[in-house]
């Protein structure tokens, strides 16, 4: 309806029609059910709740569209320099109607159009709820530098299939490293123009933020991102264990003190304090060597146009790996030694584990692990892979190695320290596997039992190298029928599993119910597939 006698008051003061849709639309789950439904199935909710507000999402950018065609359609170039042109009243519209700012709207309206003529693809997955209305917006960032050129339509194609390919929530860093690499590789000049733009953008940022705070932010490089970041953690860190400030408060504290050259003292108040405080112009302690770790192709070294990756950060462009190379502090350390011969096929085989250890990776296991993974593999988790902990997947059995658990590539991920005590410590549960695509995949089981798929984006994708990279398989298991020892006589335990032991059976148990669980959907797609049916892409994680 439209006409002087409209208001649009009405879609405001009417009744919500949301509450009266069938429980379809929220997973199966009523709302006067909530409280008297099992966790998985609330949880299952939740993942159908972010299913429908991607759609929802979709749907206003349609709206937006639309009205951009009517309202501007193909307005010339001309009217841009404008303060009040048919893009800005078309916003306006949406501005006053959504009691947002003319600038909100406008952002909005881009974004709508983005998806439109240059998204297209992506914008089925946002329907489809493979991708989240907070990180599509982030794809339509990633993706400026594509609007018009002829490439455009294929880095569409190719976000879309990898969103395809994802069976749950893609982590904001993976998503924009993911759209990062497949930019670089259709665009590597576009890249780099980016980051010189950015750069000329860099400056220092103060802000008011009332009762008497403010804040203060800096943009910069990336490394120097790293350092500056690292060095304030250095300060920080340097305080006895008395000091009660949080980490937060001591970095703050810290930063103003290098920023000022003033003392950053410990306020334990103790007379006894062991904190030894640099001086203020000095990074703690003294002698402190700040690593950034960098991660490249040699042959990006020696001028090809590969991406690297900067730990912590992201995808960088080829010169720009090229100037933190050529750095006076610079350490280039290849991950496979020089000397090593190759295999036959042209890889290389090393040494998994340390000889006195097997159960200790070696320094280029560790090192393949982190460049591997990149960030810890908890979906949504973005601390970088050299600030986490490595953990065997499959617990390793000290007792008897050769039984399971073993130090190898496909059973060690990156982790946080937080997710690394829950598993270690609680109920939960992760798998890792080797799909029948050779893709490296992760479950996590919560403790009742629901299966959550993880991230299947990693730098093996940026880095394919990697592939060619094997370890020595773990040593065969002793033949104990040729053992002539005499083992010493059995101290009777005092239950009749050790509690450790108990614990890792019922989690083999549990990983061979799903391992079979996933040959049994295996076996469903590949049926799919020779039918012509596509790829399943499977309802939300059920138990």
């Amino acid at each position: 309806m439209s006409g002087p006698g409209w208001s649009i008051a009405s879609w405001w003061s009417d009744p919500s029609p949301w509450p009266d849709l069938p429980s379809l639309f929220t997973g199966g789950l009523p709302a006067e059910q909530v409280g008297s439904r099992e966790t998985n199935d609330l949880l299952g909710a939740l993942v159908a709740d972010a299913r429908g507000e991607a759609f929802l999402a979709w749907h206003r950018y349609q709206i937006a569209a639309e009205l951009h065609t009517r309202l501007v359609g193909a307005e010339s170039d001309d009217h841009a320099l404008l303060l009040h042109d048919g893009f800005a009243d078309c916003a306006a519209r949406i501005a006053v109607s959504q009691a947002i700012s003319q600038g909100a709207a406008e952002k909005f309206l881009h974004q709508a159009v983005a998806l439109r003529d240059r998204l297209p693809q992506v914008a089925q997955r946002l329907r489809d709820g493979r991708i989240t209305a907070e990180l599509v917006v982030k794809i339509i960032s990633r993706t400026e530098l594509v609007d018009g050129q002829p490439y455009a339509a294929a880095v569409d194609a190719e976000i879309a299939a990898e969103l395809d390919a994802h069976t749950t929530a893609w982590s904001a860093h993976r998503l924009r490293d993911m759209c990062d690499r497949i930019i670089f590789r259709h665009h590597p000049d576009a890249v780099r123009e980016r980051r010189r733009q950015a750069l000329d953008k860099r400056g220092v940022h103060s802000t008011n933020t009332g009762d008497g705070m403010g804040e203060i932010s800096a943009t910069m490089a990336a490394e120097n991102v790293r350092i500056a970041a690292e060095a304030v953690r250095k300060l920080a860190d340097a305080v006895c264990d008395n000091d009660e400030r949080t980490r937060q408060q001591r970095a703050s504290d810290a930063m103003f003190a290098l920023l000022s050259g003033t003392p950053f003292e410990c306020l334990c108040g103790v007379d006894t304090c062991t904190a030894v405080i640099p001086e203020a112009t000095t990074v703690p302690p003294a002698d402190a060597k700040i690593v950034i770790h960098v991660v490249c192709d040699e042959a990006t070294l020696d001028g090809a146009e590969h991406a690297g990756f900067i730990d912590g950060y992201g995808v960088i462009d080829d010169a720009h790996v090229r100037e933190l190379a050529a750095r006076k502090d610079a350490v280039i350390k290849p991950l496979v030694p020089e000397g090593t011969e190759p295999d036959p096929d042209g890889g290389f085989t090393l040494d998994a584990h340390l000889p006195s250890d097997p159960y200790r990776l070696s320094s280029a296991l560790e090192m393949f692990i982190r460049i591997r993974d990149a960030y810890s593999v908890i979906p949504g988790n973005d601390t970088p892979a050299w600030r986490a902990d490595i953990d065997h997947v499959a617990e390793y059995n000290h007792a008897d190695p050769a039984r399971g658990g073993q130090t190898e590539p496909d059973n060690l991920n990156v982790k946080d320290r937080f997710s690394h005590i829950r598993k270690t410590f609680g109920s939960w549960l992760d798998d890792q596997y080797r799909d029948r695509h050779g893709r490296l995949r992760t479950e996590f089981i919560t403790p009742e039992g629901l299966v959550i798929a993880g991230d299947t984006e990693s730098m093996e994708k940026l880095f394919p190298g990697l592939r060619r990279i094997r370890f020595k398989p773990p040593p065969p298991a002793a033949d104990k029928s040729t053992d002539t020892t005499t083992p010493p006589p059995p101290t009777p335990p005092t239950r009749s599993t050790p509690r450790v032991a108990a614990k890792h059976a019922r989690r083999q148990q549990e990983r061979e119910r799903n391992r079979q669980r996933r040959k049994e959907a295996e076996a469903a797609e590949t049926q799919d597939e020779q039918r012509g049916d596509g790829p399943r892409h499977g309802p939300p994680p059920t138990q």
